[in-house]
């Protein structure tokens, strides 16, 4: 969370000033030069940024970015403590990410924004949720704010274990330009441009990108990514000011997929090899959005208003020759859509005698209109239209929070939001059977309202310490598509309540600590399988963990860094099986050493690890646990900056995306055969359809992670 600048005490800074309106542009400038005073970046991180409302959330800035690896945009938001994200079909396809015991998949249950303009789909072709953050260059990135759980009055849809926002620079220092390139054919260009005008009143950035890669893999990605992105801000006049910026990304790949585990064992294909090579997908969005903010001692107004188009073809092939052995299981998923919304927060801040009050209320509103489609398909040429869909999604969301301060040791905040849906959905061609698929006709129009009480209690007995208790109620919608089908829809809004105790702590001027405790009930997993065409439903499930943050400077130039959680995700009802949840994430860690010198010197040694979990619900596949190292180095002198990047540096043979899928090999047992154990080797188990016949083995199905990969970085600053 955003935090008022504040030169007294970080305690009574704590208690004097409360959060700044969330998902909002930041007044302050920022820069892409980096900062040489180690003290000074540790100080920005751990005093302005202490959150006030949750133990489990906070605000990273660039400058601790700075101290970091980071390639790409994925490996911004793994900064978000206890994230893991995934890519796990090329270059250009959303990554999986997992948070606080949930595989949210590409985003069913996490929120990311980019300042306030949402980034998650809904009813999308692939997956509810789907959040592709291709677009965003991690250059632009000025904070990221990190929140977790239900607590938040101001988010909605999708934040239930948590909700990211990334902020976008306003100016720039130095303009530059960037050359990276390294092993397996990967090469990045990169340029940022930005000036002030009017006496410093208006300020202009300009960013492009530009880049290619192979991947080690014997189908090589190809993966050609190009981004633009433009910003004006106009500072109206002190605290006010207005901003419109344009953003433009297209890609295309290809991917190797997710191999049977039984592939590789048997010699089939090797650690990096395909059985479909045209896997992969083209995509583009653009966005442009307008915001306004204004801030006074009394006041805060911000608002926002934004429109997206957005397309994706993407070509997959999970179950190989499950469904049809002669032409594969090859599909395509298409997406294009409109998106249009708007958000207008407004805060006052009052005193009565001894009581202080801070009031907040928002309305915020969104559109989707979709046009989604299922094919089957080989060597990406249509075969047969599966799923065709026009879908008319919107929704509309008032909250009120306020904030009461008692005492400078005591505050309340409550909340309370309110969030109607209205589905309407177009099945153009209701009747089809394919691909072992039977069609259900999916017209129909349907309307939810969900009411989301909210409540925070802050207690700081001393002026190091913080104490939290926490609790709200949240959501993530559902697929259209599942909601006004005619057999079994399912819910709409499927609640989530969320519950946590915290503490946070800064010790001797450079030693921060935070922990808490959570849980969090969600009422149904229902999902929209978009591989499949059709609506699952998991049953209600709960989640407890543990987090744990420090963040300790050793000397005026050397920091340490360590995040751990410990998650536990189990069906309320118990089918027999340990109630466990598949892929749910039990252990986490991410640790870091990093160095900031006065002359221009900066490196990082990281470790990230995820244990072991259950790929089944019974446990009888397991994916396998990851835990890599990772190391950079940079050195800037006056107006040039080289760096070397080394990912994995152990090179480490890891799995990367681990998924439980029912596949057939070309040459496995065909489907007239009767099921036998045979048909499967060990490890793996045969499974049948509804007549009995065979039809794959139940494997873990993986994308390889990366070998070690070295990559070099020149810039020049002007």
């Amino acid at each position: 969370m955003s935090r008022i600048p504040c030169a007294c005490g970080t305690m009574f800074c704590a208690l004097a000033f409360v959060q700044t309106p969330v998902l909002a542009q930041s007044p302050d400038a920022s820069s892409s030069a980096p900062n040489t005073d180690g003290k000074a970046a540790f100080s920005t991180l751990v005093v302005a940024d202490r959150p006030i409302t949750a133990a489990s959330s906070l605000t990273v800035r660039e400058q601790d970015l700075r101290l970091r690896p980071i390639q790409r945009t994925s490996d911004l938001l793994r900064v978000a403590p206890g994230l893991i994200t995934i890519q796990h079909a090329g270059g250009g396809k959303a990554n999986q990410y997992l948070l606080r015991g949930f595989d949210a998949d590409h985003g069913t249950d996490v929120a990311l924004t980019l300042d306030g303009v949402p980034i998650n789909m809904v009813s999308h072709a692939h997956g509810q949720g789907y959040a592709d953050s291709n677009f965003v260059l991690p250059e632009i990135i000025e904070r990221i704010e990190v929140f977790k759980g239900p607590y938040f009055a101001e988010l909605g849809d999708f934040a239930t274990a948590g909700a990211i926002n990334l902020v976008s620079k306003r100016s720039l220092q130095n303009s530059f330009a960037s050359l990276q390139g390294g092993m397996y054919n990967t090469l990045r260009g990169v340029v940022g441009a930005g000036h002030s005008f009017l006496d410093g009143r208006l300020h202009a950035l300009v960013f492009g990108e530009g880049s290619y890669a192979d991947g080690p893999f014997e189908n090589p990605e190809r993966s050609k990514r190009f981004n633009a992105f433009g910003k004006l801000t106009y500072d109206i006049a002190p605290g006010s000011s207005i901003s419109l910026a344009i953003t433009s990304y297209a890609g295309d790949w290809f991917a190797s997929g997710q191999i049977p585990a039984r592939a590789v064992e048997n010699g089939l294909i090797s650690r990096f090899g395909s059985l479909d090579p045209s896997e992969g997908g083209a995509s583009f969005r653009y966005n442009v959005y307008l915001a306004y903010q204004l801030r006074n001692e009394a006041h805060d107004l911000s608002a926002l208003v934004y429109y997206s188009r957005y397309s994706l073809k993407l070509y997959s092939n999970f179950t190989l020759f499950s469904r049809d052995p002669e032409n594969g299981d090859g599909i395509e998923q298409a997406d294009d859509r409109d998106l249009l919304g708007f958000r207008v927060n407004y805060r006052r801040r009052a005193r009565l005698s001894w009581l202080g009050m801070d009031t907040s209320v928002g309305l915020s509103g969104r559109l989707d209109v979709i046009h989604n489609s299922l094919f089957a398909q080989r060597a990406r040429e249509r075969r047969l239209s599966v799923v065709d869909h026009d879908i008319r999604q919107s929704s509309l969301a008032l909250y009120i929070k306020e904030e009461l301060r008692f005492s400078r040791w005591l505050r309340l905040i409550a909340g309370l939001r309110a969030d109607y849906f209205v589905f309407d959905v177009n099945d153009r061609q209701p009747d089809v059977t394919a691909m072992d698929m039977q069609g259900d006709a999916t017209s129909g129009v349907r309307g939810d309202l969900l009411v989301s009480p909210k409540a925070t209690l802050v207690v700081s007995p001393h002026r190091l310490l913080d104490l939290f208790a926490n609790f709200g109620r949240g959501f993530h919608s559902n697929d259209a598509r599942g909601v006004v089908r005619r057999a079994d829809p399912v819910t709409p809004l499927t609640a989530a309540l969320g519950y946590e105790l915290g503490a946070r702590t800064r010790l001797w001027d450079r030693l921060d600590l935070a922990a808490s405790l959570w849980g969090l009930e969600l009422d149904s997993e229902l999902v929209w399988v978009g591989d499949e065409g059709v609506t699952e439903a998991a049953g209600a499930t709960r989640r407890l963990g543990l987090e744990f943050e420090g963040r300790l400077r050793i000397t005026d130039w050397l920091f340490a860094d360590l995040d751990l959680t410990l998650n536990d995700a189990k069906f309320v009802q118990n089918a027999g099986n340990g109630s466990a949840v598949a892929l749910a994430p039990r252990v986490t860690v991410a640790a870091g050493l990093s160095a900031l010198l006065p002359f221009g010197l900066r490196a990082a040694l990281r470790f990230t690890g995820i244990d072991a979990r259950p790929a089944t619900e019974d446990g009888f596949l397991s994916a396998e646990g990851v835990y890599l190292l990772d190391a950079f180095a940079s050195y800037r002198y006056r107006m040039i900056e080289l760096g070397i990047s080394v990912e994995n540096l152990t090179n480490s043979a890891y799995r990367s995306a681990q998924f439980a899928t029912t596949s057939r090999l070309a040459g496995e047992a065909p489907t007239s055969a009767p099921p036998s154990a045979a048909a499967c080797p060990a490890g793996t188990r045969a499974q049948t359809n509804d007549a009995g016949w065979f039809v794959g083995c139940e494997d873990v199905n993986f994308t390889p992670g990366t070998p070690i990969q070295v990559q070099a970085r020149a810039t020049l600053y002007f």
